[in-house]
Order: structure tokens, then sequence, then C-alpha cells
């Protein structure tokens, strides 16, 4: 049992994995000098398509960040995956990559068609993205997805500061380290 004036070790991970996921899309925005990042919400990016946004620079944004989380070793399904479906939670996507790179995400539904541990020990010095969703299946993993993009994006609108939206989103009691 833990002291709750104290986080347990696993609240604690959560939370600076949700920092760097914030800390990394940072500094995506400051590399990119924020031209075309939205933070937090693809409907700011529509809107900016709506007022003319060329679908070369849309492409050329798509195309940026698949090539930034193939250079992370995220395959290139995935890549694509996470793309498309932050777009349609209406997530940045860029954010979402960040996501999937700490490997944070809400967990794979209970009572799955798996017999493996919850919760199996990996080496320490893979990054979590690189261990498969439990099952390792397309629909499961679109879904984890989905909830997480959807989930992150309601406290982004939720909060007005940024960090703590994070820490909210780290601090649920079914996000974890499950990998895509």
């Amino acid at each position: 049992m833990t002291d709750p004036g104290h986080p347990d070790e696993s609240s604690l991970h959560r939370t600076r994995s949700a920092q760097r996921a914030l800390e990394g899309y940072r500094e995506r925005r400051r590399e990119r000098r924020g031209e075309d990042t939205y933070f937090g919400s693809s409907a700011l990016l529509r809107a900016a398509v709506e007022q003319g946004l060329s679908v070369e620079d849309i492409d050329s944004r798509r195309s940026s960040i698949i090539d930034a989380a193939r250079a992370e070793g995220l395959p290139l399904d995935l890549a694509e995956l996470l793309y498309d479906v932050a777009w349609d939670e209406g997530l940045d996507p860029a954010i979402g990559f960040e996501l999937v790179r700490t490997g944070l995400g809400v967990a794979p539904p209970p009572g799955g068609a798996v017999t493996a541990a919850e919760a199996p020990s990996t080496d320490m010095y893979l990054p979590p993205w690189m261990f498969p969703a439990t099952p390792p299946d397309d629909v499961l993993r679109e879904r984890m997805l989905r909830v997480s993009f959807r989930r992150l994006r309601s406290f982004l609108e939720a909060e007005e500061d940024v960090d703590q939206a994070f820490r909210r989103f780290a601090s649920e009691p079914d996000v974890g380290h499950y990998g895509y």
C-alpha cells in the first residue's frame, strides 16, 4: 500500500513520460518555428487549411511527422496510423507522435484474447513502443490510439495549463506504458 502523500513509482514514471512527450512536442515546435503546428487541436489546423494552407503544406507536414517517427524506429504502419488517428480524433498529430514515442497510453481492454501476463517484465533499455500491444492486433492498436488521443485532447481542452493537462492524463488509473 502506498502512502497518499507520496506517489508510487509507477505514477512518477507515467508523469515523467507525459512530461517527456510535452517537452518533445515543444522542441518539435521550436524546430519548425511553430509555422504549422497547432497546439493540441487539429481543428485549428483544419481552420488554417480552410483559410488557405495548401494541400502540399499538409502533405509536407504529414511526411515530416511520419519521417520523424520512422527515424525514431516506429514501423511505417504505426507512424501512418498514429497520424491519421490523431487527425480524426482532433489532436495535433505531432502530439500524438510524442505520446506514442513515450509508450504512454490508455490500457487495452481487460479480458482480451490473450493469456499473457498483464504487466510482463520488459527490457528497461528498449523504448516502450517497441513492445507490441497485447494482443498484437491492428484493431486493438487503433482502439488504444483513439482512446488515448481522445482522452488527452479532452484534458487539453479542459485545462488552461498544458502541463497540468498532461499530468492529469498521466495520473488516470488506466493510463500506463502498454506499447502500441
